[in-house]
């Protein structure tokens, strides 16, 4: 059995010396040469975008639904329903992650509601969740 040597965890020893030795301490990291007037500008939100956003996602679930629907029964409906569970299961995720945070719509309420439509959908908790310890979701 090889023996490992232990290693200096310390922000003053001898591997924190030699991290910045080769410059792995204290880096440049990369940032974009956008100045502050245009990088608010690309960050205002908006509900509209939001919006629209989720009408497709749930107007083509509803669809695909529909479809599945319509040819149970026969091979026609596999498509139908392999794209409602891609749907189902991963956009749901995505929404309940920004809506949690408070990021996908401008107003609150809206933030809200598509949060608690994601939880239900993935099975999470939306009063344990990441919006409820953010303060995004009111606690019940």
């Amino acid at each position: 059995m090889a023996q490992t040597a232990k290693r200096d965890y310390n922000l003053l020893g001898p591997s924190s010396e030699a991290a910045v030795a080769s410059g792995l301490a204290a880096a440049e990291w990369y940032h974009t040469d956008v100045d502050r007037k245009q990088m608010k500008a690309l960050m205002q939100r908006s509900d509209g975008p939001a919006i629209h956003d989720t009408v497709i996602w749930l107007g083509s679930m509803l669809v695909l639904a529909a479809g599945g629907t319509y040819f149970w029964g026969t091979w026609w409906a596999v498509p139908f329903f392999l794209g409602y569970g891609v749907l189902y299961g991963s956009a749901s995720d995505s929404r309940w992650h920004e809506c949690g945070h408070g990021t996908a719509f401008k107003t609150r309420w809206m933030n809200n509601a598509v949060y608690q439509i994601a939880c239900f959908m993935i099975m999470r908790n939306p009063v344990t969740g990441a919006g409820a310890m953010r303060g995004t979701i009111p606690i019940r």
